[in-house]
C-alpha cells in the first residue's frame, strides 16, 4: 500500500519564501522554523483489504531548515529539509486503541530566477527535485507487519510573485509536480505508482527585523493522487493532502 507524507509537504515546499528572498543580491540566506501540519492519505474502495475506503490522518509539527544562495542577477538555488517531530496516525484505530507512530521527512533542491520591477514587485520561475519518506507504524498483532513505508520522488516547476506591503512583502506561488512513489511494508509487500501528477500552493508574508534578519509566516497546501496497479487485484488510487501554517527566521550573510 502507499502513502506520502505531505508536507509535500508538505511537505512538501519553501516556494513562498523565494520571491522575497531573491530580491537580495550576492547573498547566502540561512533559515529555520516550525510549521504545524495536517496530513491525510485516503485509499479508494479498490485498495487492498484493510485499506479500502480508509483515511490515515496525522497532525504534527515539522521542523524546517534551509539554505538559499542568490546571485547578483537574480538566479537562486535553495536546499531545504523538513522533519516531522513526534507524531501519531489513526489508520488502525478500528483494531486498536493504542497510538501508532508516524513520521514524514523530505528534502528539496530548487533552482530559479527572480526579476524585480519598480517599487519592489517581483516575479519568479523555479523548478527542482524533491524526495520524501513517510512511515506509518502498525499494530503487530493483529497485523502481520509492523510498519508501512511510502517513499516518493519527483520533479516540479512553478511560478511566484511578491508585492511589498505593511513594511514587508507578501508573496505567493503555485507549482505542479510529476511524482513516483513506492509503498511497502516490512512483511514483503511492495507496490509502485509511476508518474503521478499533483500541485502545491503557497503564500507568505516576510517582515525584515533588521537588514540581515527577517521573519516569515507562510501557508502551504499540496495534493497528489497516486495510481497503483497490481497483478492480483484491481488498480486503486491513493490521495495525499497536506496543509501547514508555519513561522521561520531567516538570516542573510
Amino acid at each position: 500500500m502507499k502513502t506520502h507524507r505531505t508536507e509535500l509537504w508538505a511537505a512538501l515546499f519553501a516556494f513562498a519564501f523565494f520571491p522575497a528572498a531573491a530580491q537580495a543580491q550576492n547573498v547566502l540566506r540561512l533559515y529555520g522554523g516550525l510549521a504545524p501540519t495536517s496530513y491525510k492519505i485516503s485509499f479508494d474502495r479498490n485498495a487492498p483489504v484493510g485499506y479500502s475506503n480508509q483515511t490515515a490522518k496525522s497532525s504534527y509539527t515539522a521542523a524546517n531548515v534551509g539554505l538559499t544562495w542568490i546571485s547578483p542577477k537574480g538566479i537562486y538555488v535553495d536546499f531545504a529539509t523538513s522533519q516531522s517531530l513526534s507524531a501519531t496516525h489513526d489508520l488502525w484505530n478500528s483494531v486498536t486503541s493504542q497510538k501508532q507512530d508516524f513520521s514524514h521527512d523530505s528534502y528539496t533542491l530548487t533552482g530559479g530566477y527572480s526579476h524585480a520591477f519598480a517599487r519592489g514587485v517581483s516575479v519568479s520561475g523555479f523548478g527542482g527535485y524533491t524526495v520524501s519518506d513517510t512511515v506509518l507504524h502498525a499494530p503487530r498483532p493483529p497485523q502481520t507487519f509492523s510498519k508501512d513505508t511510502f517513499d516518493s520522488q519527483g520533479i516540479f516547476i512553478g511560478a511566484g510573485a511578491g508585492v511589498p506591503a505593511l513594511r514587508g512583502q507578501f508573496s505567493g506561488s503555485i507549482a505542479i509536480a510529476g511524482m513516483k512513489g513506492k509503498w511497502k511494508n516490512d512483511n514483503g509487500f511492495n507496490n509502485t505508482a509511476d508518474t503521478t501528477f499533483g500541485f502545491s500552493l503557497g503564500g507568505a508574508y516576510t517582515y525584515p527585523i533588521t537588514p540581515a534578519l527577517g521573519v516569515t509566516a507562510d501557508l502551504r497546501y499540496q495534493q497528489y493522487k497516486y495510481n497503483f496497479g497490481v497483478v492480483t487485484t484491481t488498480a486503486y488510487t491513493v490521495t495525499e493532502k497536506a496543509a501547514s501554517l508555519g513561522v521561520r527566521l531567516g538570516y542573510r550573510f
